[in-house]
């Protein structure tokens, strides 16, 4: 009985397994996409003072709030559109950047990230170097921002703190 009883269970399993191989596709309750985030940096280098970097990004969730970060900048621009210039200044230092796009929902919490990596060079006096590369055609900014190194952040110390401690009063130094 118990050999029987197993031959049914097996038989129901396969006409099963068989019966979901040929549900079409089309049927099948799709997997919810994972929110993503796209940026795009052109040219992928430029000259320090007077060079510009064209950058483009995109959420998949449509509500989201764009916001592009990174060293490059003084502080983080929150887009209403989907493309900044960046105008790189003469105070900017030569070195390898990361932008960052984060893709934030209106509760504030941010959905998905992505980043890119330029570099700024420095013009050599006295050397034949090649032009800047060129932005893209047809890019029209919805925001313009400058370079430089990031805002100074004040910190306040305590009365008793050395390096702004005044000497005979608080003893030997």
């Amino acid at each position: 009985m118990t050999r029987t009883f197993a031959a049914a269970v097996a038989a129901v399993t396969a006409g099963t397994s068989i019966w979901l191989a040929t549900v079409p596709a089309y049927a099948r309750p799709k997997p919810a996409a994972m929110p993503s985030a796209t940026i795009q940096v052109v040219p992928k280098w430029t000259y320090q003072g007077g060079g510009k970097l064209a950058v483009i990004t995109a959420c998949s969730q449509r509500g989201d709030l764009h916001v592009v970060t990174s060293k490059l900048l003084r502080h983080p621009v929150a887009l209403h559109g989907r493309n900044v210039l960046i105008q790189v200044t003469d105070k900017t230092k030569p070195q390898k950047y990361a932008i960052t796009l984060w893709c934030a929902a209106k509760s504030g919490l941010v959905d998905a990230v992505d980043v890119k990596w330029v570099k700024v060079l420095k013009r050599l006096p006295g050397w034949k170097q090649r032009p800047a590369p060129h932005m893209p055609p047809h890019f029209k900014p919805n925001v313009t921002v400058q370079s430089g190194p990031p805002a100074a952040v004040k910190t306040s110390h305590g009365k008793g703190h050395k390096r702004h401690a005044k000497k005979g009063h608080h003893g030997r130094h």
